[in-house]
């Protein structure tokens, strides 16, 4: 096996409105590496067990099976054992045995000593505790019982990146969003639910109508039950039952083709789908050919697109253009907007906003 073949994982933060840049890699010696703001420092002599990284913090499980973190540039012991961790862009969950903690700011708080089921979004933890028979959230630092559970009963639930929703005990459908309940409808027949960032899209069985959560109201956007919907940051694409290809943002609905697309996938404010053999992105209104193909390899994370082209080349798609990064390249991987990949033997290099890091 090559052993230049890296396993990857990376991240893009912002703080203080200030562009930061946070990655994570193990190298081909088996060292831990994290890319932090431009340059690169080693955390592990051993190969790691498994790590994830979030915009603010990388969480990793050491050769020894201890829980630690790295964030605001120092790296932190969090629990001897775990049994579990989540990390997104802006939380990092972790378990051990029924307990359920999160670390911020360097420090790690119980949410709950009976934890059931939960989910864990960009912003949002959503959490049953089977001692207190409580759904509960926790958003900005606190924790907020929002459902009574009824002994021995379980709760639907969903979770997008700041947004919850549940049937209550009553089978009304409620949705969370941020710190803010809306009691949208009862529940008589089964839902169908996508969240996002400040965006909710639901299907009604009972009616089949489509509607959409956005800036707290819940409006019908179709008839008919779609063929399928996904979710970004406030935006929805959907193929509507006359295979049409629509796209919702920020409460205006975009008509971008009277066919199905062969694929599509929404991250965050980025929409992209293949036509007729044809590579398209949708941003701020408008669709971008990107090839007159479909790619074979290729990633999208955050506002930024990546690919393999026909000739080879490592290629990333942003603003509107297209950029070739590598030549030759082994292996790649992306998150936010980084992209890390190998050249050669032996090479790590890492590109981010225009300028590549070698380490």
């Amino acid at each position: 096996m090559n052993r230049t073949i890296l396993t990857i994982l990376l991240l893009l933060t912002m703080q203080s409105a200030m562009c930061q840049s946070l990655g994570a890699f193990t190298d081909y010696d088996k060292h831990f590496v994290v890319f932090d703001d431009g340059t690169f420092r080693q955390l592990e002599f051993q190969e790691v067990r498994s790590f994830a990284v979030g915009s603010s913090c990388v969480a990793y499980i050491d050769n020894g099976g201890s829980l630690k973190a790295y964030a605001n540039h120092i790296q932190y012991n969090v629990s001897p054992s775990v049994s579990s961790f989540t990390i997104t862009d802006n939380l990092f969950t972790f378990q051990v045995g029924s307990q359920l903690y999160v670390f911020e700011q360097g420090n790690r708080r119980l949410l709950s000593g009976f934890a059931g089921r939960f989910m864990v979004g960009d912003s949002i933890v959503a959490f049953i505790d089977t001692n207190k028979h409580y759904l509960s959230i926790y958003i900005d630092g606190q924790v907020y019982e929002i459902a009574d559970i009824i002994v021995g009963d379980d709760v639907n639930f969903w979770v997008g990146d700041n947004t919850v929703a549940f049937i209550d005990m009553h089978d009304n459908l409620r949705l969370v969003c941020g710190k803010k309940m809306h009691e949208l409808f009862n529940v008589i027949d089964n839902v169908k639910i996508a969240l996002g960032r400040n965006v909710g899209a639901i299907v009604d069985e009972s009616d089949g109508a489509f509607r959409i959560f956005y800036d707290g109201e819940l409006e019908q956007v179709e008839q008919f039950t779609p063929k399928s919907f996904k979710c970004g940051y406030e935006r929805v694409a959907f193929v509507n039952d006359m295979e049409n290809f629509r796209f919702f943002c920020k409460g205006e609905i975009y008509d971008i083709s009277g066919f199905a697309p062969d694929m599509y996938e929404l991250e965050r404010e980025m929409l992209v789908y293949s036509l007729q053999g044809q590579f398209f992105t949708f941003i701020d209104g408008e669709s971008y050919l990107v090839e007159n193909y479909i790619p074979q390899s290729y990633s999208i994370k955050g506002n930024l697109l990546t690919y393999i082209d026909q000739n080879g080349y490592l290629c990333v798609f942003e603003n509107g253009e297209k950029q070739v990064i590598s030549y030759n390249v082994n292996e790649y991987f992306t998150a936010g907007d980084l992209v890390v990949f190998n050249e050669g033997l032996n090479t790590t290099k890492i590109y981010y906003q225009g300028k590549t890091y070698k380490k």
